[in-house]
C-alpha cells in the first residue's frame, strides 16, 4: 500500500481559524479542574503558561490545573469516576482512555474538534476513538529512536546515517559490532521494561500478535517468526556480538544517558522523550547528539500510543472544556508542549512550530520527520492486554533478554498466560 506523508509541514488556514473560535458564552463564573500526569519542567511550565493565558481572557470560565502521579493515572481516574468526582479535563494515553470510553464516563468530542481532523494522522485519530467516536484528542506520541555521538562517528570515520527509511535492523547491528572496542560497548539498551517496546518494534517485521479482535470468537494471540523477530535481535546483538553493554539491561529507558554523556557508547536506544534531557545536558556539556532514522525491518512503522486530551461526562461545562482543548491544541501551544516533553506533536501546525522553535538540530529535524512511520499499535483495543503485558509478556521478556529461557520458552510463556487470562 502506498504511504502517505503524516505529517505536512503547513496547516491549512481553515484550522488555524477554527482554534480560535470564541469560548462559548455562559452566564456564571465558574472554574474548570485539568488532571494532568505532567512533571517534566519544560512540560510543567508550558503547561502552566497555557492555562494562566486562557484564564486571563476566560475570566469567567477558568481552568485550575491539578497534578497527578504518571504512575497511577489509571487508579486515579477509576476512582474519580466511581466517586462521581471525575475533573473536567484531563490528559491520559490513548489506549489507557478507552476501557472509560466504552463505560460512558467520556464525552464524544467528534463534533468539537472536527475542525482538527484534517491536520491529526488517520492513525493517531483512530487510536483516541471508540466506536468511530472520538474521545481522547491525541496531542503527541513517541518514537522508539536510536541516539547517536556525532564526534564518537566521525573520530571512528563513520558517515552518520540520515533520511528516512534508510537504517536497517541489520545496519545498527553492523555499527553496534563497529563501536565495540577497547572497552566499550557500540551500543547501550535499557531493557528493564521491554515488554511493550518489543510489540511496538515487532511492527517493523509486520508483527500483528493479536488477532480476531471483532470476531465472535474474540481476540487470539497468535506468536509467529514476525512477533519474535525483534526479540531474537536483541538478544543476538546482547550475546553473540556483544556490542550490548550487559549493565544496560537492568537499566529504565533512559538509564544508560549518564554514560552516553560520558562517551562510554557511540549509540543509545531509547525513546524520544530521551531528546528533550539531552537538549540540556549536552549543552552544558558540549555534547554534540543527534538522533538517527528510525530502524527498518520489512518498513519502519512503529505503534502509536499518543497522549490525549479528554472530557468527562461528568463534566457540567463539556463546551467550555472543549474550547479549552482546542486552545491547547493551536499550534505555538501544542508546539511547546511537545518540546517540552520531547515528543513528536500530533497536527501540521504544531509540526511546523517546533521544527522551527529546533533550527540546526539534526536530530530534532530527524526526530519530526519520524513522524510518517506511526501506526496502530498492535495491543490497542485489545481486552486484557495491560494484565497479559504486566503480568505474562514484561517476565518472560526480562528473563529472555537475561539468558535465562530460550526463545520457544518465552513463546510458550506469552501463548499459555493469554490461555490462563482469557
Amino acid at each position: 500500500m502506498k504511504k502517505t506523508k503524516l505529517f505536512a509541514l503547513i496547516a491549512s488556514s481553515a484550522v488555524a481559524a477554527s482554534l480560535l473560535m470564541a469560548m462559548p458564552a455562559h452566564a456564571a463564573s465558574f472554574q474548570m479542574t485539568y488532571l494532568t500526569p505532567a512533571y517534566l519542567p519544560g512540560t510543567v511550565a508550558a503547561t502552566e503558561r497555557i492555562v494562566a493565558d486562557w484564564n486571563k481572557a476566560n475570566p469567567t470560565s477558568t481552568v485550575k490545573i491539578v497534578y497527578g502521579d504518571v504512575n497511577n493515572m489509571q487508579d486515579k481516574l477509576t476512582t474519580a469516576f466511581a466517586g462521581n468526582v471525575a475533573p473536567d479535563i484531563f490528559q491520559h494515553e490513548a489506549v489507557s482512555i478507552l476501557p472509560f470510553a466504552k463505560q460512558g464516563y467520556l464525552a464524544n468530542l467528534s463534533s468539537e474538534m472536527a475542525p482538527l481532523r484534517s491536520s491529526i494522522p488517520k492513525g493517531l485519530w483512530s487510536v483516541g476513538s471508540y466506536a468511530a467516536k472520538l474521545y481522547g484528542v491525541p496531542t503527541m506520541t513517541q518514537t522508539y529512536t536510536i541516539f547517536a555521538n556525532v564526534d564518537a562517528f566521525k573520530k571512528a570515520g563513520v558517515a552518520v546515517p540520515t533520511g528516512t527509511g534508510t537504517f536497517s535492523w541489520d545496519d545498527f547491528r553492523t555499527l553496534a559490532k563497529k563501536f565495540t572496542a577497547n572497552g566499550n560497548y557500540g551500543v547501550a539498551w535499557g531493557l528493564k521494561s521491554p515488554a511493550a517496546m518489543t510489540m511496538i518494534m515487532g511492527m517493523n517485521f509486520n508483527a500483528e500478535f493479536f488477532r480476531g479482535l471483532t470476531s465472535g470468537s474474540g481476540t487470539r494471540l497468535s506468536i509467529n517468526a514476525a512477533e519474535l523477530e525483534v526479540p531474537s535481535r536483541i538478544h543476538a546483538m546482547i550475546y553473540d556480538d556483544k556490542s550490548v553493554d550487559p549493565a544496560s539491561l537492568t537499566m529504565s529507558g533512559a538509564g544508560p544517558l549518564p554514560g552516553f554523556l560520558a562517551g562510554k557508547y557511540a549509540m543509545i536506544f531509547a525513546a524520544s522523550y530521551v531528546a528533550s534531557d539531552l537538549d540540556v545536558a549536552a549543552k552544558a556539556a558540549g555534547f554534540n547528539w543527534t538522533a538517527l532514522p528510525l530502524l527498518k525491518g520489512n518498513t519502519t512503522v512503529q505503534g502509536a500510543n499518543p497522549q490525549t486530551l479528554s472530557v468527562t461526562a461528568q463534566s457540567k461545562h463539556k463546551k467550555e472544556a472543549a474550547a479549552f482543548i482546542r486552545y491547547m491544541m493551536q499550534d505555538a501551544n501544542l508546539g511547546q508542549l511537545a518540546l517540552g516533553e520531547g515528543l513528536i506533536p500530533s497536527t501540521t501546525g504544531a509540526l511546523a512550530a517546533a521544527t522551527a522553535q529546533r533550527p540546526g538540530s539534526a536530530g530534532w529535524k530527524q526526530l519530526f520527520d519520524d513522524g510518517a512511520s506511526l501506526g496502530l499499535a498492535p495491543f490497542t483495543l485489545v481486552p486484557n492486554y495491560q494484565q497479559w503485558k504486566d503480568t505474562v509478556l514484561q517476565p518472560a521478556m526480562q528473563q529472555y533478554i537475561q539468558g535465562k529461557i530460550s526463545i520457544s520458552t518465552l513463546k510458550q510463556r506469552e501463548l499459555d498466560g493469554w490461555a490462563k487470562i482469557r
